[in-house]
């Protein structure tokens, strides 16, 4: 992983952390803002990058609550601790996918980045699917330290 650039990342109380290996350097990260308005409300502005890795763990699995917008095909994991959504992970594809909620990265300001607006709400599901399939990061690893195991569907959690 010489030519990926490390990114650390959590929610505000540290329950949910994560580490993002990111091919693309910090200077050509370009942030994406949906105008809906569940994103607007909370102020998402999100990374990924197909090639990108991202390795997550949750401490306290009771504390997650898995979070649905508009169209319900991704779930926004919500530490109810602190109320922060670090991730979303994409459950309308085979294989996870996911995409960074770039306010929560460590020793990194997103307002200072590069940012494109979109109004993702009436995207028709092939096209949310295709564009996802090619923007969002397609190497998530998702694991709960406290109960000592790696889940292998990470997106599937059952109690919201």
């Amino acid at each position: 992983m010489d030519h990926f650039h490390k990114l650390d990342g959590r929610c505000n109380c540290g329950n949910i952390r994560f580490r993002y290996y990111s091919p693309a350097s910090l200077a050509d990260i370009v942030l994406r803002a949906c105008k809906c308005r569940a994103c607007t409300k909370h102020g998402g502005r999100w990374l990924s990058h197909h090639h990108g890795i991202l390795v997550a763990e949750v401490f306290d699995e009771e504390l997650i609550r898995l979070v649905q917008f508009c169209n319900s095909e991704s779930d926004f994991y919500a530490c109810h601790a602190c109320h922060v959504a670090p991730f979303v992970l994409c459950r309308s594809e085979t294989d996870p996918r996911a995409v960074l909620n770039a306010n929560t990265l460590d020793d990194f300001c997103a307002i200072d980045c590069n940012t494109h607006y979109h109004d993702y709400s009436s995207e028709p599901t092939a096209r949310r699917n295709a564009r996802r399939a090619v923007e969002w990061i397609n190497n998530v690893t998702l694991t709960f330290p406290s109960i000592h195991e790696t889940t292998e569907e990470p997106w599937a959690l059952t109690h919201v």
